[in-house]
């Protein structure tokens, strides 16, 4: 999807540069939790009751579009 300005995704581009990698890291880091915390809750809502495990293998597929291997 490409309904950003062209200087817009400049200036993002550009901050996200002047930031070290380990705050980058941290950054993409704290995103991979917020999306594992959605996808649980959406599982949650769709399944209602589901073991420990049951979740873990639902959000290892969803995540990562295959069937959890364990």
């Amino acid at each position: 999807m490409k309904d950003t300005p062209p200087e817009i995704n400049r200036r993002l581009f550009d901050a996200m540069m002047r930031k070290t990698p380990a705050e980058r890291l941290m950054m993409s880091l704290d995103m991979m939790a917020t999306a594992r915390e959605l996808v649980m809750q959406g599982i949650l809502r769709e399944a209602g009751e589901a073991t420990a495990i049951e979740l873990q293998r639902r959000a290892f597929q969803r995540l990562h579009g295959v069937p959890c291997p364990w």
